[in-house]
């Protein structure tokens, strides 16, 4: 029987791997995080975009909520979409 060669390196004490932060977030440019209780984020919209990204930005926000322990309502407004800090 022949055999294969195996080629591999063993490193000592190089800790865990880094995090992997996944894709960047398309709506990471808000700032969801920072606001306060009471604060609105206001993202003027024409009504057909508004509608369209609506959800897209709840998901967003949700995320962020589930990670910070803080709540979030977004809503359609007249001028576009809202995104208020509750809690």
């Amino acid at each position: 029987m022949g055999q294969t060669a195996q080629r591999f390196r063993v490193y000592e004490g190089v800790g865990p791997p880094p995090v992997n932060q996944g894709p960047p977030a398309r709506w990471g440019h808000l700032p969801v995080e920072t606001i306060g209780v009471g604060d609105l984020i206001e993202m003027p919209l024409d009504v057909e975009e508004a509608r369209r990204l609506v959800n897209a930005i709840r998901t967003h926000a949700g995320r962020i909520a589930k990670k910070s322990d803080k709540k979030f309502s977004v809503r359609l407004t007249d001028y576009g979409i809202g995104i208020w800090r509750i809690q």
